[in-house]
Order: structure tokens, then C-alpha cells, then sequence
């Protein structure tokens, strides 16, 4: 009988014929940004990772020690199912601020990051072979998602107004044809992680639209809206809709620290749980709950405002770095309002192994556009993370990766 060589054998090859469906189909992608120098660091574009220089240290820990004077035997148990109160008070208080939006802290479920919230929503809804619809590009995460729960992903283009809705139709009205139903649409509508864009009015009515037309429901992914520091605020498609067709997810990794690991749904009620069934008892973390409210319910204004200010320094100092090195090569980029990245789209003439290969030498770790969209094309765009790394790296980066894109176009 013939064996597999350890040295051969992929990851899961062994257990094979124990994995479920999902299992099989949860392996991760190849593929990623260009393959990495040598030992000089890298100037680390690829991932969206907040600014650990606007962490509030001191202050989270000041924060820490309050709660525990105050609640430290309940922060050392289990908790509610649907998350400790007071964050999903201070949630309400968040949406407040943000959009004079009253939410009710029962349609509120705290989650295991917004990841997590979004495969609640997948687990709950989504069997294997069900249609969804996306943008395309859209989040890789919530992509892999969709892919380890098996879904038929449908991706619709998007351009500078958001998802393009007439697309949306087009596919729904094509599923309807064959008498199937799409579970659900999931967009990014505000600071479109990777395209930057943030969708028009018009298009999130329209969308809300579709949804009422053909009984689908939105899952609306809002990881930046917090976070911006340009343009005019756009109401949510939870706002417009009144909450009926919209399940809304958040998360706290942006505004305050991603190893928190905390995020939320805000859903239609009898929803709620139905996600929470998928959780185990207890709770998502009452300990970090608590030490994230205490700290953001007294300084959330003040924050926020700063990480703006953070956030838009950087992103300006990669426009400007990109525009030196580029020295007038005509490149299609992003101008975001709000969030982490800049979405780029390569010269029709040039090679992005090429680019890739140069963007390598220089030092520039990024994300190449095939990692964003469900059949995997999109080679000739490139996402930028301007989060992580300082403005002066942002801006000596970005100038770097212009000449290596100039340099493949002669």
C-alpha cells in the first residue's frame, strides 16, 4: 500500500478523511505581498495593523486597576451570553456620537472581534452552496470566510460611488431566475477595505432597495467608520434601513487595541440569538470588556479625535511618497477619506511580478489585488496599508515602491 512521505505530505493529509467539509475546505490560500528582503526591516504596508505608537499604555492600565477595585470579582467569572453590559451601553454610546443613532443594547452582541462577528453571521445564515453576494474586491478575511462555510460567492464590481448596485441586481435577478435566493450581501460601504471608497447615498439606498425587493438581508462591515478625517459623514445602512434587512458589525481593534479582540453585531433582535447560540457560554472576555469600557467611556471624544489626526498624517505622507517616486508616472490612486489603506492600480504596460520582484528589493512589504477578490484576478492593483508604520517610514516606503513601479514601466 503506498504511504505518504512525511516529507510530501500537505498539511491535514494525514486526518484527511476525518475533516469535515468546512475543514476541507479552510485551507488558506497562497499567495501574498512580494517575498520578503533580507534582514533590513521591512516597511510593512501589507497588514491592517493600528499604530502601536497610539496605544494609551498608562492609561489602559490606570483603567485596568479602576475596574478591578470596582468589579474584579465579576470580571474574574463567567459573564452574560450576549457580552457585558456596560460595553454594549457603551456601543450605543459610540453610534451616538457618531450618528445621533439610538440603538437598544439588546440588538447589541459582543463578539470575538469583528472577525468573529462576521462568522456568526456566516454559521447562522450560510450553508454550503448557498449564493452570497460581495464586492469585488472585498475584505480577504470575511472572503476566507465565505470559503470555509462553503458559500457560492457572486462578486460585484465596485467603483468610485461603492458597490455598483445595478451589479447587484443583475446577479439577483439572475438567481431568481434559477428559483434560489441570495442569503445575504455583504459590503464594506464606508472606507471599503481595500478600495478606500466610501459609497454614495444614493447607492446605500438603492442597496437597502434590493434587499427589501428580493428578501435578502446586509451585512454591513463598519471596522473604520470611526475613523474619519476627511469628507462628510454618510449615514449607515443600519440607520437607513431602521435595523429590519441590516446586520451591522463593529469592532474596537481599530480605535483601541486589536489584541483586545473585541467587536459587535448590532442585529435585528430576534436574531441576536440565534449568533449567540454559535458562541460558547460565558461571555466573550468580561475581564478585556470591562477594562475597554472603562478606559473608552471616559476618553472615547478625545481619542477618536486624536486618531484621526494620527491617521491622516500617514496617509498623507504615503500620497506624498508615492507622488515623488512615481516622478509623473500616471498611477491610479485612492484618495480615502477615512481608514487604513490606499488602493493602487499598476500601468496597463507593466508587470506586477515585475513590480513585485523590484518592490522586494526596496524593502516594501504590500498585499497584491488577487488576494481580494473571490476568482482571484485583479493583478493589477496593489493594497497599502499606511496604518502601522510612522509617517516618515510611510513617506520613505511609498517613495521607494514609485520608483520600483517607474522602474518596471521603462
Amino acid at each position: 500500500m503506498a504511504t505518504t512521505s512525511p516529507t510530501t505530505a500537505k498539511p491535514g493529509d494525514r486526518f484527511e478523511r476525518l475533516l469535515s467539509t468546512r475543514g476541507r475546505l479552510s485551507r488558506p490560500a497562497g499567495g501574498g505581498g512580494p517575498a520578503r528582503g533580507d534582514a533590513k526591516p521591512m516597511y510593512e504596508f501589507a497588514g491592517g495593523r493600528p499604530d502601536p505608537a497610539s496605544f494609551p499604555y498608562a492609561e489602559l492600565v490606570a483603567a485596568t486597576a479602576e475596574m478591578m477595585e470596582t468589579e474584579g470579582a465579576e470580571a474574574l467569572t463567567y459573564g452574560e451570553a450576549q457580552g457585558y453590559p456596560g460595553l454594549r451601553a457603551w456601543v450605543g454610546d459610540l453610534y451616538r456620537w457618531l450618528e445621533g443613532l439610538e440603538i437598544d443594547p439588546a440588538n447589541i452582541l459582543i463578539t470575538n472581534g469583528s472577525g468573529q462577528g462576521l462568522a456568526l453571521v456566516l454559521s447562522a445564515l450560510v450553508d454550503v452552496g448557498d449564493a452570497v453576494i460581495c464586492e469585488a474586491p472585498t475584505f480577504l478575511g470575511t472572503l476566507g470566510a465565505m470559503r470555509r462555510h462553503g458559500a457560492e460567492i457572486h462578486g460585484v464590481p465596485v467603483d468610485d460611488e461603492g458597490i455598483v448596485t445595478s451589479s447587484v441586481r443583475e446577479r439577483l435577478e439572475a438567481l431568481r431566475r434559477e428559483g434560489r435566493a441570495c442569503k445575504l450581501i455583504y459590503t464594506m460601504p464606508t472606507f471599503h477595505n481595500p478600495a478606500g471608497v466610501t459609497a454614495t447615498l444614493a447607492r446605500r439606498r438603492e442597496l437597502i432597495d434590493l434587499a427589501r425587493e428580493y428578501d435578502t438581508l446586509l451585512l454591513e462591515d463598519d471596522a473604520y467608520g470611526a475613523l474619519r478625517f476627511a469628507g462628510e459623514q454618510v449615514p449607515s445602512l443600519y440607520a437607513l434601513d431602521g435595523g429590519e434587512r441590516v446586520v451591522r458589525s463593529g469592532t474596537i481593534s481599530k480605535v483601541l487595541g486589536a489584541g483586545l479582540r473585541l467587536g459587535w453585531l448590532i442585529a435585528p433582535r430576534e436574531l441576536i440569538p440565534i449568533f449567540q447560540g454559535f458562541n460558547f457560554g460565558g461571555g466573550v472576555n468580561p475581564f478585556v470588556s470591562r477594562v475597554a469600557t472603562y478606559y473608552m467611556r471616559e476618553n472615547m471624544v478625545e481619542h477618536i479625535e486624536t486618531l484621526r489626526d494620527v491617521y491622516r498624517d500617514k496617509r498623507d505622507a504615503m500620497l506624498r511618497g508615492l507622488r515623488e517616486g512615481l516622478d509623473g508616472t500616471e498611477v491610479a490612486i485612492s484618495q480615502p477619506e477615512g481608514g487604513f489603506f490606499l488602493w493602487l492600480t499598476l500601468p496597463e504596460n507593466v508587470d506586477p511580478g515585475r513590480v513585485a520582484e523590484l518592490a522586494a528589493k526596496a524593502h516594501v512589504h504590500y498585499l497584491p489585488g488577487p488576494a481580494f477578490y473571490p476568482g482571484g484576478e485583479g493583478k493589477e492593483f496593489i493594497r497599502l496599508a499606511y496604518s502601522y508604520e510612522s509617517p516618515e517610514r510611510c513617506y520613505e516606503g511609498a517613495k521607494a515602491l514609485g520608483a520600483a513601479i517607474r522602474q518596471a514601466c521603462e
